[in-house]
């Protein structure tokens, strides 16, 4: 059995001109809080893989503890935010996702059904891809977004909602893989009060 965390990214700087805006300042706190927390769970990183997606929030979150543990942060590309769809300028998106998130998995195009289908093959291959170590890896903590942590645990309950929860900001989410089987094992710190996805 291998271990995979979904960790969302710390808050990021809004922007409706930046397709790839970082953290603020209060998100580079929340990673280096983070990074504490981990160190504390997984002392020294021992037997941890770190991957990310490679937008700039996600990486820029995973940075303190690749470097608290002098670790590689792997590129894990499948688990890119969910593109918009055709003619959505990013002036526009934060009103799409907002709407997308009371519509069905249904409603995908195709390209977003191969963006979540992509997610869930990568998850599922983590355990195969070669490792930047010689180490033996049981945990994997994946730096993503709420959209692509959604999609997994909806193909996981096999549930049509857009919206499974609202992770919060550095939330983690941890799966349990074994043989090509994906099972929640508990979901991340839900966000109650409402903020824009980033």
């Amino acid at each position: 059995m291998h271990e995979i965390v979904l960790i969302r990214h710390g808050e990021a700087a809004k922007s409706p001109t930046d397709g790839d805006p970082g953290l603020t300042a209060l998100g580079h706190q929340q990673a280096e809080q983070l990074a504490d927390h981990l160190n504390a769970r997984y002392p020294g990183g021992q037997g941890v893989r770190l991957m990310s997606s490679p937008k700039s929030r996600a990486r820029q979150t995973a940075e303190p503890v690749a470097s608290l543990w002098q670790k590689p942060l792997e590129p894990l590309n499948d688990v890119i935010e969910i593109p918009s769809p055709e003619g959505i300028s990013l002036a526009q998106r934060g009103d799409w996702i907002q709407a997308f998130l009371m519509s069905s998995w249904g409603d995908l195009t195709a390209t977003q059904h191969a963006w979540r289908n992509g997610i869930i093959s990568a998850l599922k291959s983590i355990e195969s891809r070669p490792a930047q170590t010689t180490s033996p890896v049981e945990t994997t903590l994946v730096f993503c977004h709420f959209m692509v942590i959604n999609a997994v645990i909806a193909e996981i309950r096999q549930d049509m909602r857009i919206a499974q929860f609202r992770p919060d900001y550095t939330s983690q989410t941890r799966l349990s893989l074994d043989d090509d089987v994906l099972t929640i094992v508990e979901l991340g710190q839900e966000r109650h009060a409402p903020h824009p996805i980033q």
